[in-house]
């Protein structure tokens, strides 16, 4: 659609669009084209031959745009169930960031604990071992580019048991939460021996701790989950994030 169609948008646009959308940003432009090119054997390829059987074809080179739209597709079309949905945010004290800023399988870490924190909570919650559904993606950078590691999960609203009943959690604790997520990344941060037992103990003494979660951000149905929310980080940006994130779970 993008190829057969898009000149003619930028022609018309103007006339047709500018009143009720406002200036057209050259950004959108620069997007499009990138992602037309991708793939496109006029900007790239190489050829790939198997040293075995002798096989050979063309690899084009790809910026992965397309990629992530069509896993993204895949995501709303396959993985995201019709119930509601909440946004989770995990955060971690400032004085702990400084571990994910080298050290790259750790993140991965930091995201099974808060999952192992999250799933912990739901069947305290549900008083029986359940899964939520859980998209899971992993931010290192703040609004100002700083180093801020954190956690953006899409979390349904309950989970399924072993007999694949469904058990509603309408709403989540926050504050018990984070304590259970604190808990269980200074622990791993302990068998890491990257922090002492002591400081661990001090951390969870003090008041704030500085683990935060937030789940405000709600999402009634399937459709709603597949738009950006009002806050913090669209549930499309989630799907890219969390393809990024693949390399830290690895």
């Amino acid at each position: 659609m993008l190829f057969h169609y898009f000149d003619r948008f930028l022609a018309e646009y103007e006339s047709r669009f500018e009143k009720e959308y406002g200036f057209f940003w050259p950004i959108i432009k620069e997007v499009v084209e990138r992602y037309l090119d991708c793939g496109n054997p006029r900007c790239g390829f190489a050829g790939i031959r198997c040293p075995d059987c002798g096989t050979e074809h063309l690899l084009m080179f790809s910026c992965h745009a397309k990629r992530l739209d069509e896993w993204g597709e895949w995501m709303r079309e396959t993985v995201l169930l019709d119930v509601p949905h909440r946004q989770v945010v995990f955060t971690i004290p400032r004085m702990l960031r400084i571990f994910f800023k080298y050290n790259r399988p750790l993140p991965g870490e930091l995201c099974r604990c808060a999952l192992r924190s999250l799933i912990h909570y739901c069947e305290m919650v549900a008083a029986s071992d359940i899964m939520p559904g859980v998209i899971a993606a992993i931010q290192t950078f703040g609004d100002r580019i700083n180093l801020h590691p954190r956690l953006h999960f899409l979390v349904t609203e309950g989970g399924v048991d072993k007999a694949r009943a469904f058990h509603k959690i309408s709403r989540i604790d926050d504050s018990r939460l984070a304590e259970l997520f604190g808990g269980e990344l200074l622990s791993d941060l302990v068998r890491k021996q990257l922090l002492s037992p002591e400081w661990a103990e001090r951390l969870l003494s003090w008041r704030p701790t500085g683990f935060n979660v937030h789940s405000l951000v709600r999402a009634k149905t399937k459709k709603e989950a597949e738009r950006p929310p009002p806050l913090h980080i669209g549930c499309r940006e989630l799907f890219m994030a969390a393809e990024s994130s693949a390399e830290y779970l690895s």
